[in-house]
């Protein structure tokens, strides 16, 4: 697994000058209306988010890099980017073969076995 690429401080404080200290997140991406900018001051906190995410091939640059609030680069992390990212090494590991295990875990509703409470253990 490659390691993460992480935008240089001259990206970071560009993108700092050219969002005036205020959140550029916009759009459905960030749980906004469509065209809808949030705004919000980022001097209580910034993060800087590949728009297009790393694990998807966006490249740390300016025109990729924004600089957010901390809840909108949550919302977008939780909603946008952890489930694309699922859904790429889902798709990966379908394409090289590998499969999910079949062993079911001891003692489990698919393991077929079950335990009494006299102790004794029994197939069902």
């Amino acid at each position: 697994m490659a390691a993460r690429r992480e935008f240089s401080k001259e990206t970071k404080r560009q993108a700092l000058k050219r969002s005036g200290m205020l959140c550029e997140a916009s759009g459905p991406m960030y749980g906004l209306k469509s065209g809808q900018r949030c705004n919000c001051t980022l001097a209580l906190g910034v993060q800087f988010d590949h728009i297009i995410s790393d694990s998807s091939g966006g490249e740390p640059t300016l025109d990729n890099c924004s600089a957010v609030c901390l809840p909108c680069h949550g919302w977008k992390t939780r909603n946008v980017d952890t489930p694309k990212a699922a859904k790429i090494k889902r798709q990966s590991d379908a394409h090289l073969g590998i499969k999910k295990s079949t062993n079911p875990l001891p003692g489990s509703r698919a393991s077929g076995i079950r335990k009494r409470m006299n102790g004794t253990v029994e197939r069902w």
